[in-house]
């Protein structure tokens, strides 16, 4: 008799604990799974602002060896030889090569290129002038460019870059390349996007140095 009601309450004991493992996995299991979404979210975002900011220094990178004064009308990646306009094109050219596919928008609003460059004197360390000259502290635009309408401006003005500057021995140049790029969550789950937004509005910039910015003596009459 008193085997079978140790029996018993062995029994109930396991089904107990195996009813309390239930409720406990049922109450854990959407928090396990907001978190685990969550993280996957965030790897998607990390991969394609690596994936951008690669592709901006490259740019930023074949930008340091041309000449900024470089400009013509050719409103074409093949065949322009622009600085500017090669620069952007450089920028849309290395993501396209991504895979998956990452590609700019320029008709979205957001999406943008914008290219800047800078001559510094090197004796006073200061920034003497900011190119193009006819669209100054906004830099140039991709959009504008290419569609007519300007999605952004460039998110430094000449005294934010002065204040980064350290001082410089000799004279130079350098070249200034932001991406405006707007990542489309690809989950797209509510318990994201009520706290996260969506599209997210990234922006990667390189600063290279260029050669062809650097200032040059006033000529002696």
């Amino acid at each position: 008799m008193m085997a079978s009601k140790l029996r018993r309450g062995l029994v109930f004991n396991l089904q107990l604990a195996r009813g309390q493992g239930l409720v406990e996995t049922a109450i854990l299991l959407p928090v396990l799974l907001i978190v685990l979404s969550g993280l996957l979210e965030f790897g998607f975002v990390l991969n394609e602002y690596m994936t951008i900011q690669d592709a901006v220094r490259n740019a930023a990178r074949y930008a340091a060896d041309s000449d900024y004064k470089s400009r013509d009308s050719v409103v074409d990646c093949n065949s322009t030889k622009d600085f500017y306009r090669q620069t952007a094109c450089l920028v849309n050219r290395e993501l396209s090569r991504e895979a998956p596919f990452v590609g700019l928008n320029l008709a979205n609003g957001q999406d943008d290129v914008i290219i800047s460059v800078f001559s510094v004197d090197g004796p006073s360390g200061q920034i003497t002038a900011r190119f193009p000259e006819d669209v100054g502290e906004v830099g140039w635009s991709m959009a504008e460019d290419f569609n007519g309408t300007r999605n952004q401006s460039s998110s430094f003005s000449t005294a934010e870059m002065q204040a980064k500057l350290r001082g410089f021995a000799p004279n130079t140049g350098y070249v200034l390349v932001e991406l405006y790029y707007s990542y489309d969550q690809k989950l797209k789950l509510p318990w994201i996007t009520a706290f996260v937004p969506d599209p997210i509005l990234m922006r990667p910039y390189a600063v290279m140095p260029n050669s062809s910015a650097e200032p040059t003596p006033t000529p002696e009459p």
